[in-house]
């Protein structure tokens, strides 16, 4: 029998207190994952595939009291194990839906099945095998495995940290083809590489009124219906990520009403896991918004700092990552809602998990001392880390005297180390010793930047680690206080120049103001996104990759102090109305407010003078908005003939004028 906190194991006559003691701990946690050693069959051996076997491992709230069925409760719970030999069968009690994976393969689907059902058809090669069972619907009851003669169960390799998703049907992953496995809850568990559970029903609310089911009390119960409380101490997650309120205001839920349940649920979750980083998410149909966010200052004003609000404003498109009017995400909606949440929850260093910036070592990707500026992709691999758009870099500091860096492939990159003058390194690969000539003892700066990847130019722009002297380690590099955010093509990449990014306007107005800078540019790109294929950084702005449709990028990451926007130069030549550009920068001037409430926004008169009418009326609308703080700026007679490399793209001395004419201009809005 399953014992809650609340229960006293009855004593068994005839048996000491150490029998005692080693009966209640042969419930037992491998590796951070439940499994049922003593919980009803008490002599289950290590191996046979039984409920009770211990090398099963369940995640999610299972109800396995019986010790002969385990009954997987809220959806998206699943079984993981390894096994040896060649073929592996599951026993079910009646009709089930439910995916298999062996080895990480694809989930096979398996449609409403029972009794001893044949998971591996074409048996396997001999040897040691992973197994993950995920219940769909149906008599969703595990009743063990059927392995080859000879053959055992092994405790099962898992992932490190868990994390816990409480929703409604939309966290339920409704509408989607496979359900839970659709779902933005499954795919941020997977993507993070970590355990995940789906504390999720469809039509459930916060707060229970009107015949809804509220998460506010149910959420602490075993099962999505029924009183059976929960025993928290069968696992603990590291991070709650809340989406909740989408159905309240269908229940004539108040807005104080809402917010007293919100602040309270917080509270009650954070009672149970006392370590853990609670997300409270915005609803995608933004409802109850100011009472989420006041639930959340409300708990950090109390001194919980672990509670975070989460702004999903823009993440999802109407009309393409949706299946309905109701705000239930398409299968692509739930990839672009995983793109964007992954990375907040990573950056909030969540213990246990392999994405976690605190388990890295010093110098290596993900080590919190490095500060990666720009849109860098820090979650597809833990071993490399890419960067997308141009002016991308890192700084770090570091002790000891030498430096190098770990290049995946072929690459030219720009390197400084302290103060010093910045080195070129030309096509090289492998492990690169930036230090030659090696430095005094002591604490340095390295600062690196990587070439634009365009046209002909395909290097291997990957961050693979540093290496440094034994004993060494790193240490956070000085941190500029604003950060100005450059949005442009070819002249804002800085192309025709003698360094690229480096020696374009932008860089040079960061380093001037001693503020961070990004160049959100791309050579060849136009503001409207055209049929014969011009990348249009209107649709682009927002994503990750100027060359990719997903994912999105997580503007949580940082906040631009102020927005540079100089586009139009190509439009003219793909065939770009007036009113189409007009239309695209105003939802442009939109996109970026949305990202950075506070930034300030210029909008740059091209250098050709091209749309600008258009540009200006675009502000005008703007302003006339509501929105104050966007300003056009007129740059006409900034550049020369002899500032030019051609007739369109400035060259080192055009660059140097630019940033002399707008340098002033930013720095007198933001106070650099």
């Amino acid at each position: 029998m399953q014992t809650s906190p609340h229960q006293a194991r009855p004593r068994t006559p005839g048996r000491g207190p150490l029998a005692v003691l080693t009966a209640v701990l042969t419930t037992v946690l491998v590796a951070g994952v439940l499994s049922l050693a003593g919980v009803g069959q008490a002599h289950a051996a290590p191996g046979d595939g039984s409920v009770s076997d211990p090398n099963i491992g369940y995640v999610g709230r299972w109800d396995t009291s019986s010790g002969t069925t385990a009954v997987a409760n809220w959806t998206g719970a699943y079984v993981q194990t390894s096994f040896t030999g060649t073929t592996v069968k599951v026993r079910a009690r009646d009709a089930v839906n439910l995916y298999v994976s062996i080895d990480g393969g694809p989930d096979v689907f398996h449609a409403g099945v029972r009794g001893t059902v044949n998971l591996t058809p074409q048996p396997l090669q001999t040897g040691t095998h992973t197994l993950r069972i995920t219940y769909r619907s149906g008599d969703t009851v595990f009743q063990g495995l059927v392995l080859d003669s000879g053959a055992r169960t092994v405790a099962p390799t898992t992932r490190p940290g868990l994390i816990e998703f409480v929703g409604d049907s939309i966290t339920a992953g409704a509408l989607t083809d496979r359900l839970a496995l659709d779902s933005y809850a499954w795919k941020t568990g997977e993507r993070l590489g970590m355990r995940h559970t789906q504390i999720a029903r469809a039509g459930y609310c916060l707060v229970g009124q009107s015949g809804c089911t509220g998460l506010s009390s149910q959420f602490f119960k075993t099962a999505s219906t029924g009183g059976t409380d929960w025993d928290f101490s069968r696992y603990r997650a590291d991070a709650v990520v809340i989406n909740l309120g989408t159905n309240d205001i269908g229940h004539g839920v108040s807005g104080t009403a809402f917010q007293s349940a919100y602040t309270t649920f917080l509270r009650d979750i954070r009672a149970r896991y006392p370590d853990a980083v609670l997300f409270a998410v915005q609803t995608l149909k933004k409802r109850y918004v100011t009472e989420t966010r006041a639930a959340v200052t409300a708990r950090n004003a109390a001194g919980d700092t672990r509670v975070r609000y989460v702004d999903t404003t823009g993440w999802l498109t109407d009309g393409t990552d949706y299946e309905d009017g109701d705000g239930h995400p398409n299968e692509a909606g739930h990839t672009k809602f995983a793109d964007r949440l992954a990375p907040v929850i990573s950056a909030a260093s969540i213990g246990g998990t392999t994405r976690s910036v605190k388990a890295a070592a010093p110098g290596q990707p993900g080590d919190p001392n490095i500060k990666f500026v720009g849109r860098w992709d820090t979650t597809s691999s833990t071993t490399a880390y890419t960067p997308y758009w141009a002016g991308a870099y890192y700084r770090v500091g570091f002790t000891g005297r030498t430096v190098q860096l770990k290049q995946r492939g072929t690459i030219d990159f720009w390197a400084r180390i302290d103060d010093g003058p910045v080195t070129f390194y030309d096509d090289v690969k492998g492990t690169v010793n930036l230090t030659p000539a090696a430095l005094p003892a002591g604490r340095h700066t390295l600062q690196v930047n990587y070439q634009v990847v365009a046209g002909s130019y395909r290097g291997d722009a990957v961050f693979q680690g540093l290496v440094l002297d034994s004993g060494a380690t790193t240490y956070p590099p000085p941190a500029p206080g604003k950060l100005i955010e450059f949005v442009g093509d070819s002249i804002t990449v800085g192309t025709t120049t003698s360094q690229n990014a480096r020696t374009a306007y932008g860089w040079l107005i960061g380093e001037r103001l001693g503020a961070e800078h990004t160049q959100i540019a791309q050579g060849g790109a136009c503001l409207v996104a055209t049929a014969d294929g011009c990348v249009g950084l209107e649709r682009q702005f927002t994503q990750l990759n100027p060359n990719a449709p997903t994912p999105g990028w997580d503007f949580s990451r940082y906040r631009a102090d102020a927005v540079v926007i100089n586009l139009g130069t190509n439009d003219v030549g793909h065939g770009v109305s007036s009113a189409q550009f007009q239309e695209a920068y105003s939802s442009l001037l939109r996109k970026v407010r949305a990202a950075y409430p506070q930034a300030w926004i210029f909008a740059l008169e091209t250098f050709r003078g091209r749309f600008v009418p258009q540009t200006e009326a675009a502000v005008r609308a703007a302003v006339d908005g509501g929105d104050s703080r966007v300003s056009f700026v007129d740059t006409t007679g900034w550049l020369g003939s002899g500032d030019l490399t051609d007739s369109v793209h400035p060259n080192d001395q055009g660059h140097r004028v630019i940033a002399d004419r707008l340098a002033p201009v930013i720095a007198a809005r933001i106070g650099a």
